[in-house]
This record gives structure tokens, sequence and C-alpha cells, in this order.
């Protein structure tokens, strides 16, 4: 099963103005209480998305096997990009992004 990397904007406006770290609390103990995504699902600050009016944000991507998942990226592309996630969607996009492997069709944009 492949490993993720959850990155929540910690961006003046995502991390003030639209409160992402209730986001990172919600998915750290979403992680935490399912012993599928303990061992392969990791979140970690992303400084800026460049999108602060769509707030908050976040980005799901696949790990390479020897990349640490505490770490943020230089840069991140690709399918995974969700802006203006709510605590539901969050919890949605862990299960299904993170957990199955599969984005979120509805709410996931190309960054």
């Amino acid at each position: 099963m492949s490993r993720f990397q959850i990155l929540v904007c910690d961006g003046p406006s995502c991390g003030i103005t639209h409160e992402s770290d209730r986001l990172v609390t919600l998915l750290k103990a979403g992680i935490a209480a399912d012993p599928g995504l303990k061992t392969r699902c990791y979140v970690a600050a992303y400084n800026c998305f460049g999108r602060c009016s769509e707030g908050p944000n976040m980005f799901v991507r696949p790990l390479a096997p020897d990349e640490k998942g505490e770490v943020e990226p230089r840069e991140v592309s690709g399918l995974g990009f969700y802006p203006g996630v709510t605590e539901e969607m969050a919890a949605t996009i862990l299960e299904r992004h993170a957990g199955e492997g599969t984005p979120v069709a509805e709410w996931v944009e190309e960054y």
C-alpha cells in the first residue's frame, strides 16, 4: 500500500484566518486511530499554496520509498490539491485519498 503525505497550508491566511490547525488536529487524530494509516500517512505543514482566498488548503501526495513524510517538500505538483477544506471534507479525504488511494474527484484539483 502506498504511503502519503498530507500537506496543510500554514501560511498567514490559511493558518490564522482559516484556522488550518483544526485540520491538522483532526487529521492527526484520524491517523492515530487507524492502524492502517499510522504506518503510512503523515501530516506536515506547507508554507503557502498561493491560493489564500480559497483556504484552508491541503495537498495529498504519494511519498517515494525513501522520502520522509514529516519533511515539507520544496514544491508540489499534480493531482492532489484540495481548496477550502472543511473538517468534514478532511475526514473524507483522509479516508478515501490517503486510506484507499483514490482522490476525491468532486473536490480534488491539479496543482
